[in-house]
């Protein structure tokens, strides 16, 4: 007998569909939809409901988040086409908000198309998605910095007020209401020095308390600190390449909470890692312009390696990415393959607004460590997308359609103050199915000029 495909849904729950004073594993609980011109209903889901189908269970009321998922254990067609499904809660997961998974691309469609309809069909690969950021075992973090005055303790829960007593919102309250469970912050402590003391993850997203006497606001979010870093003071952090200028690291800044990059993050660790003393950034640079004066040709961030097999391109890679030591990230080339996906564009976010999206080489030529892009089927690429970046080999300075906080374009180039900072050690390894023959052909003299061709000999 042929079994019937597993459809996937979504059902918004009020909160007294489920009995919270008790376990809500192995509840159940009806639901019937109405006549079917009520579009808010989601008639269409209902119609499609059988046994066995899966559901995602979240709690609307109270933005609670997710509550879990289970099963359908019965569809009965009641009076006036109305449909009674009786569904089973099988597993809890974390409170995520929808807000969160927004922040995965394949759910944001999806979140952002459900609004307020109660019952919702999802693809398969969505409900697996959100089971599994449900669990804990995949994460979309986001990083964030925190000025606290707290006397901190490893391991603990501390409470975190987003309104000062007389009830006006913190600076940058608006990031608060993006704190989701287990984004990763930086703690700030301008008592200790003007220094960032040590790093958490917040447990709670925002949320009302009951009313606190003395207190106008009880709106929190809680987190657990993680652990005590050296600490390192604004003055420091500012003369990282990758933090100078950032306006909440300003000696005079008020910010109670503002957003980071990962790049940002990890800069911040990376400096309390090496006591903020040494300054491992400016050797790279001093070194290669020296070599570059004796011999213009020493930079070579393309290495094209020409493989004859197909099953042997991202093996050849792999061999010579383990001699290096280096982190790969690995893509395919393809006929569409733009400007865009190296260099990064706008997008909007879950509220509209533009944030800029890092591209390929925008986003991993800047990192020390050895961020290694590889494309297999180099070959399928207009090589002309690259010229940007060969440009900026060139020594010319690049202006790119990206603005910076002032509203100018931002510019990019070899100098130690572009806003890319430039690594001359960071590769973009090419796995090419062309002949030598066909490479001279199609690649300019000025491209070839940059790229270091290996032939893999293959036995």
């Amino acid at each position: 007998m042929m079994t019937e495909e597993i459809n996937y849904f979504w059902l918004n729950c009020g909160y007294n569909r489920w009995n919270h004073n008790e376990p809500l594993v192995g509840q159940t609980t009806l639901f019937e939809s109405g006549a079917q011109f009520n579009p808010t209903q989601g008639f269409r889901a209902f119609k499609k409901a059988k046994a066995g189908d899966q559901v995602i269970f979240y709690q609307v009321q109270t933005d609670t988040g997710l509550l879990g998922f289970g099963e359908i254990l019965s569809v009965q067609a009641g009076a006036q086409n109305k449909i009674r499904v009786e569904f089973k809660f099988n597993e809890t997961l974390n409170p995520l908000t929808t807000d969160y998974l927004k922040r995965s691309e394949v759910l944001d469609f999806r979140m952002s198309n459900m609004k307020e309809t109660l019952f919702n069909q999802i693809r398969k690969e969505e409900f697996d998605l959100i089971v599994q950021l449900g669990k804990g075992e995949t994460k979309i973090p986001r990083y964030f910095f925190l000025s606290e005055t707290e006397d901190f303790e490893p391991g603990k829960h501390y409470t975190i007020f987003t309104h000062t007593y007389n009830g006006i919102k913190r600076n940058g309250y608006h990031f608060y209401t993006q704190l989701e469970v287990g984004d990763n912050v930086i703690i700030y402590n301008k008592y200790q020095n003007q220094s960032v003391i040590g790093v958490g993850e917040v447990t709670r997203h925002i949320h009302e308390k009951p009313p606190i006497p003395g207190r106008t606001n009880s709106t929190a979010i809680e987190i657990m600190f993680g652990k005590h870093i050296t600490p390192i003071s604004l003055g420091h952090l500012n003369k990282h390449p990758k933090l100078k200028n950032l306006y909440f690291l300003q000696e005079n800044a008020k910010q109670a909470i503002a957003s980071m990059s990962q790049v940002q993050y990890d800069a911040i660790l990376e400096m309390s890692d090496n006591n903020g003393i040494k300054n491992p950034f400016e050797t790279v640079e001093k070194s290669n312009l020296l070599e570059e004066q004796h011999q213009e040709t020493t930079i070579k961030p393309f290495i094209l390696l020409v493989v004859d097999k197909k099953e042997e391109g991202l093996k050849a890679a792999n061999d010579l990415l383990q001699k290096t030591n280096a982190n790969p990230i690995i893509t395919s080339g393809h006929p569409d393959f733009s400007e865009d996906m190296l260099y990064g564009k706008y997008l909007p976010n879950e509220s509209g607004a533009l944030y800029y999206r890092e591209g390929f080489i925008t986003q991993n030529m800047p990192k020390k460590d050895k961020s290694y892009l590889v494309i297999d089927n180099f070959n399928r690429i207009d090589p002309d997308i690259f010229q940007a970046y060969i440009n900026v080999l060139e020594g010319y300075e690049v202006t790119l359609p990206r603005y910076n906080k002032e509203g100018n374009m931002i510019k990019w180039s070899k100098e130690k103050d572009s806003f890319y900072h430039f690594n001359p050690n960071w590769h973009i390894i090419g796995v090419t199915y062309d002949s030598l023959e066909e490479i001279q052909q199609k690649y300019s003299q000025q491209f070839l000029k940059y790229t270091r061709i290996v032939k893999v000999n293959q036995d």
